[in-house]
């Protein structure tokens, strides 16, 4: 039997899983040079863009933008479905994907030959989108007297025992990009052999970092350039069905996750053992952990041991191939106080009544309007904000989610957005803290959850 006075059980070795992609493996292995059209070796995973492509188009149409060229690796990402390591390690921009409104190419990388022949060449195909690929200055000039580009520095064939499938495939695919789009000498060059081949070089262009705008700038010079940030949150929250589908792996493994590690503590155990144990919960189910709220406090350098009779919120987000789960629940160590459990019983009530009326059309206003006019109804007079957001990429992912409430937007409900509404006690002198959050993919009609809503409260 274990005693409460024990800290965490349960606390195994575990082994973290990659969060990637979902792909499928080609058996195609034709890839031959000159076809005109390259199928990835067998081995090689299809690129899933996450971006959806029709919100894109509108959002572009109404924003009066001919495209947005990005270079920030999340946003690469997003639109391309590859995610440069350079950009993890905390490198300048050095990939860019290009999104155009034009439907026969609406999308183009243009990127290293390094990072094209040791990344994404690994999953790269031609149909998937044209890469176009710069290397270094060479020696001479062309007869325009613009350097000409120095070959792929590939790894050199030893020739001692056959190529593997990888090292195969990335001198296959390399040398189709040298033969295709052809290189170019450096980023300038290639981004504007890109802009003039989408007929963009005197375009209305949105861009998302300072590095990428001066070059574009000198790419195309007759181009005008705007912030992206405001196009790409409006984009964000209407989700494509592939990041439907990465939305709800992310939403269970973190809902199961945070399970896990909340049936885990015992009165003696610290705020930091829980984290901690919710992130390898998480690795153990593919997910990465993200941050964890544990009885008001985010701070992670505080700790503090837990006690029976208390009652603390969990705040719970990790994510799955860059797409965040989020959810939150009130934990019982034992009998809570009266009115701790009466306000926990109230909110979830609440909660009840905004999920099960949650469709197209609803305002952002009008959820948190049902959400206190049910406590009044309940007779609780508590402060819970019911405050919506759109999750994905980003915890919050839409626009006009800062600053002060004059200036947030009431975005309406679609088809597609997955929402959380935050439902937090902001309250003290009862007796701990308390939260309920899930998340619920807007429908035809109305909304389902996408991770599995079970019990309101935790009792341990």
């Amino acid at each position: 039997m274990i005693s409460r006075r024990t800290a965490l059980t349960g606390m195994a070795a575990v082994t973290a899983t990659a969060a990637g992609l979902p792909s499928e493996a080609t058996t195609d292995a034709g890839d031959a040079v000159g076809s005109g059209k390259l199928t990835a070796a067998s081995g090689a995973a299809t690129v899933g863009i996450p971006m959806n492509r029709t919100r894109a188009e509108e959002i572009l149409e109404r924003e009066g933008l001919d495209a947005l060229v990005l270079g920030q690796g999340i946003n690469v990402y997003h639109a391309s479905g590859f995610w440069p390591l350079t950009s993890r390690m905390g490198h300048s921009p050095n990939t860019f994907a290009i999104v155009t409104r034009r439907k026969s190419q609406p999308l183009s990388l243009v990127l290293p030959s390094f990072t094209y022949y040791y990344l994404l060449a690994d999953i790269h195909r031609s149909d998937d989108f044209p890469a176009y690929v710069y290397t270094s200055p060479a020696d001479e000039e062309g007869p325009d007297g613009a350097p000409l580009a120095a070959p792929f520095a590939l790894f050199p064939d030893r020739k001692a025992i056959p190529l593997d499938s990888v090292e195969s495939r990335r001198g296959s695919l390399t040398a189709f990009a040298e033969k295709g789009v052809g290189l170019s000498a450096d980023a300038k060059l290639a981004l504007a052999k890109a802009l003039k081949d989408l007929g963009l070089t005197k375009a209305r262009i949105a861009v998302d970092h300072q590095n990428v705008h001066a070059l574009v700038t000198e790419s195309a010079p007759g181009a005008t350039l705007v912030d992206a940030d405001d196009a790409l949150r409006r984009i964000r929250p209407i989700k494509s069905d592939h990041e439907i589908a990465l939305m709800r792996r992310a939403a269970t493994n973190n809902a199961e996750a945070a399970l896990a590690a909340a049936y885990a503590v015992r009165a003696g155990a610290s705020y930091r053992d829980l984290r901690n144990l919710f992130y390898a919960e998480a690795a153990r189910r593919g997910n990465k952990g993200v941050f964890m709220v544990v009885d008001r406090v985010s701070a992670e350098q505080y700790d503090a041991p837990f006690r029976d009779g208390q009652a603390f919120l969990i705040d719970a987000v990790s994510e799955f191939g860059g797409y965040h789960g989020d959810y939150g629940r009130t934990i019982f160590l034992g009998e809570p106080t009266r009115p701790m459990a009466q306000a926990v019983a109230a909110i979830g009530t609440a909660w009840d009544e905004i999920r099960h009326a949650l469709k197209p059309g609803m305002r952002f206003s009008e959820i948190g309007a049902l959400g206190q006019q049910t406590l009044k109804k309940l007779g609780g007079n508590y402060i819970v904000p019911f405050g919506p957001h759109s999750v994905g990429l980003y915890h919050t992912d839409h626009v006009g989610n800062a600053g002060a409430a004059a200036f947030r937007e009431d975005h309406v409900l679609e088809k597609g957005m997955i929402l959380s509404v935050d439902c937090p006690l902001l309250e003290s002198g009862m007796g701990g803290s308390a939260h309920l959050e899930d998340l619920m993919l807007i429908t035809e009609n109305g909304s389902e959850p996408i991770n599995d809503v079970g019990d309101q409260v935790i009792i341990i």
